[in-house]
């Protein structure tokens, strides 16, 4: 009896590794233009002379904004490499955490502007903000991490502290115009001050994050075209 040999499946060429530039410069791209909804919410906010309290709530809603395009740039830099995400799911994870990242961010300047006194040499002011400083770091990258496990990005709980550690470089930057910006600074230059430093922000955690996660996908095998990967077998 003749044997019926069986096709074999096809054999699909897996996705190219990251491409650091397209990361970095969509990255980039992305937090530049989001770290201005902010500072704009920040500008409004002094000129209407908002209470304490409202200029924490606009800021933590405008703060998703910068979250959104920060995800938007991010997702499409790791478009049709090994870490590709679904864009829409990537985009509102980090919508949501930059916000919670900005009501932590903002609540020191919020208690100093409502009279509270911060005692900074105290150890228990520091027993409370060192925890709440590693809250903030890690907000964003624990949203996306369960989203890179599950586009098969090993070793993805690597993304915290590369993620914590490229933010605590990048958000240093954002303290570089406060010298020259008070409340006489006019809003056109407190404006373009804050936009350099956050693309000096943004530059800095895109290319960090971008080496991190390139080391990540070092030891990934092949994985499946994006069709497969999606459940649409390439129909």
């Amino acid at each position: 009896m003749q044997s019926v040999s069986r096709p074999r499946p096809p054999v699909t060429a897996a996705p190219p590794p990251l491409r650091l530039r397209r990361w970095v410069g969509f990255t980039v791209l992305g937090e530049s233009l989001g770290f201005l909804i902010p500072v704009t919410a920040f500008a409004v906010a002094a000129a209407l002379g908002l209470s304490a309290w409202s200029a924490w709530g606009v800021l933590v809603v405008f703060g998703a904004g910068e979250g959104a395009l920060l995800g938007l740039g991010q997702a499409l830099g790791a478009r049709y490499s090994r870490a590709e995400v679904p864009i829409g799911s990537w985009v509102a994870a980090t919508a949501v955490a930059a916000s919670v990242a900005w009501a932590i961010g903002m609540l020191p300047s919020t208690l100093a502007d409502l009279g509270a006194e911060i005692d900074w040499a105290s150890p228990a002011t520091w027993a409370i903000a060192a925890p709440a400083a590693l809250a903030l770091l890690a907000t964003i990258p624990l949203a996306q991490r369960p989203l890179l496990a599950r586009a098969g990005v090993p070793g993805s709980w690597w993304w915290l502290p590369i993620n914590m550690g490229a933010w605590l470089v990048g958000i240093a930057f954002t303290f570089l115009p406060s010298p020259w910006v008070d409340e006489t600074t006019p809003a056109a230059l407190t404006f373009a001050l804050f936009a350099v430093a956050g693309v000096l922000m943004a530059t800095t955690v895109a290319v960090l994050t971008g080496l991190g996660l390139r080391a990540m996908l070092r030891n990934a095998g092949t994985r499946p075209a994006v069709g497969a990967r999606s459940g649409n077998g390439g129909e």
